[in-house]
């Protein structure tokens, strides 16, 4: 059963920024700023993914809005599937970043450096990088047993501390905690 539950989320966002946005021109239509950014980040969900799996920790270090302190700074308003929201407040956790909109504003200007260098081909450059990542996951893959042996060391290396190991589903909601 989809969930179709809109999240209102609001953040700042530099003047630059939101122009380079809304001049995208999505699906050859005109779309809003809200509907850019969501559309955007399903573009590029599997780079969401790999952050989430590979990313740095974040040590909740502010960052600033942009780098010029003269920029204008405008408010934005973002209507997120709550699925995409899940998944933004997980990373969020998982990498301890400061703010949801900073780890937003970090996505969209990849993207928007990510078009800057590909241009047109920005769609099939994408396409093929996911591929390659697929690709590289699929080979590098571990079997059930494999993870679970995994889990048995992991968790013999505790040293008497309680941990809680979650298990997500694929809404990003917990599916099983274990508590070891």
């Amino acid at each position: 059963m989809k969930n179709d539950r809109i999240h209102e989320f609001h953040f700042m966002m530099d003047r630059k920024m939101k122009d380079k946005l809304e001049k995208l021109c999505i699906c050859g239509q005109k779309v809003s700023l809200s509907g850019i950014i969501v559309k955007v980040l399903s573009m590029i969900a599997p780079v969401v993914k790999r952050e989430h799996l590979w990313g740095d920790q974040r040590e909740s270090r502010y960052t600033a809005v942009c780098d010029d302190p003269e920029e204008v700074r405008e408010h934005v308003h973002v209507y997120f599937p709550e699925d995409v929201y899940r998944e933004l407040k997980l990373l969020h956790q998982d990498l301890n970043v400061f703010s949801i909109a900073q780890l937003l504003r970090e996505f969209l200007r990849f993207f928007l450096d990510f078009m800057e260098e590909h241009g047109e081909n920005v769609s099939m450059v994408l396409k093929r990088l996911f591929e390659y990542w697929k690709e590289e996951s699929n080979s590098t893959q571990l079997s059930p047993r494999e993870i679970l042996r995994q889990l048995q060391i992991f968790s013999a290396h505790l040293t008497g501390q309680k941990k809680i190991i979650t298990i997500y589903n694929r809404e990003f909601s917990p599916f099983k905690i274990y508590r070891l």
